[in-house]
């Protein structure tokens, strides 16, 4: 049993589900982050384990001199806690320096995006360094989720294949396990999800649209989220018959009626690192249409759990969407297979199991 300290000031629901899975034979303290939990997960807390305990935080920005509170709630929760392994989520809170450094008990990160998205903020340079510099010398093992990425990060960094480790993102079953099952599927329905930038892709979607529409004029695309590049594109969504646009951050107690209403789900992304919205379709037993960039291809399974697709071809997003919407008994056993993938492939008790080998390996 190992003493296992999990740091994770914005993928809440990730380090949960991991929590849970580790819980049953480890001891955890969790460290999150206030504003995140409040948004997310909630009263969800309450369901980590017998083996888990946490501590909220607060974000702070660096200009702010509360930070230093945090700081000093951390380091008394180090002494107090004294851990085998720190686990930290990478994230862009300054609150994770007092973890990285902190010299007497292993480190690991899982990097989520190993490069900055398009489309996303900008002016993070000091950020950005910092992640760059901790990445290449500061990190005891690193975690990504798939071996593109992991190719990636070891070029980007100069770090060896003995200290970059592929483990997938867990299916986030939490989505789907504390909601009633009472919405139906919607015939010829598919859903844009999540939070819209620019490499999320939107434009191509739109454009595939009247394609679609000439073969199956009553289809109809569900858009559940927000972002700017939503915004930039609304002239182009009004007043279209063929668009459901909730533009608004959709709480986790609503996520479900999304997915259980769409045929499948649909990522026309531009580039991608991995996709928590593949993890969530994959519970609902929804197939994906996805383009094949980062590591997408390595969580759907072409023509067995969805469908792959090159970036930026309309004409071949288009097909696809129009394959999975005419052949209603091929699109239900892709999502019989998306289920078992997201109970097997993507289970928490396989990611925690190689996520305490990663940990072994960190503390020889």
């Amino acid at each position: 049993m190992m003493k296992i300290l999990l740091v994770s000031l914005h993928h809440v629901e990730y380090t949960a589900e991991l929590a849970r899975a580790l819980s049953h034979n480890h001891n955890l303290q969790l460290v999150l982050s206030m504003p995140r939990v409040a948004q997310t997960i909630n009263k969800d807390l309450d369901r980590l384990g017998d083996g888990a305990s946490y501590t909220l935080l607060e974000k702070y920005s660096g200009k702010n001199p509360k930070i230093l509170h945090n700081f000093i709630v951390i380091l008394k929760l180090l002494n107090r806690f004294r851990p085998d392994i720190i686990h930290i989520q990478e994230s862009s809170d300054l609150s994770n320096l007092a973890f990285i450094m902190w010299a007497a008990a292993p480190l690991v990160v899982t990097v989520h995006d190993v490069n900055p998205h398009l489309g996303s903020n900008k002016g993070r340079h000091l950020m950005r360094g910092l992640h760059k510099f901790a990445r290449r010398y500061i990190y005891g093992k690193i975690i990504v989720h798939g071996e593109r990425l992991k190719n990636e990060l070891m070029k980007g960094t100069g770090r060896s294949l003995h200290s970059v480790f592929t483990i997938p993102h867990g299916c986030l079953f939490s989505f789907d396990s504390a909601c009633p099952n009472t919405t139906e599927e919607e015939e010829h329905s598919i859903l844009f999800f999540g939070r819209i930038q620019e490499y999320k892709g939107l434009r191509y979607l739109i454009k595939a649209t009247p394609l679609v529409a000439e073969k199956i004029p009553d289809f109809k695309v569900i858009i559940a989220g927000t972002g700017k590049d939503l915004a930039e594109h609304r002239n182009l969504l009004k007043g279209n018959p063929h668009f459901e646009v909730h533009d608004h951050f959709i709480p986790n107690a609503e996520v479900h009626r999304f997915f259980r209403r769409c045929s499948f789900v649909v990522l026309p992304y531009i580039e991608a690192s991995q996709s928590g919205v593949v993890a969530m379709a994959f519970v609902f037993g929804k197939p994906v249409v996805a383009t094949d960039v980062g590591s997408l291809g390595e969580m759907i399974e072409d023509g067995k759990s969805g469908i792959l697709v090159p970036p930026c071809d309309v004409k071949k997003l288009a097909d696809a969407i129009i394959y999975l919407l005419q052949c209603k008994d091929i699109r239900k056993k892709m999502g019989v297979e998306a289920l078992k993938a997201a109970k097997s492939t993507f289970s928490w008790n396989r990611i925690a199991r190689l996520t305490e080998q990663v940990y072994e390996k960190a503390r020889k």
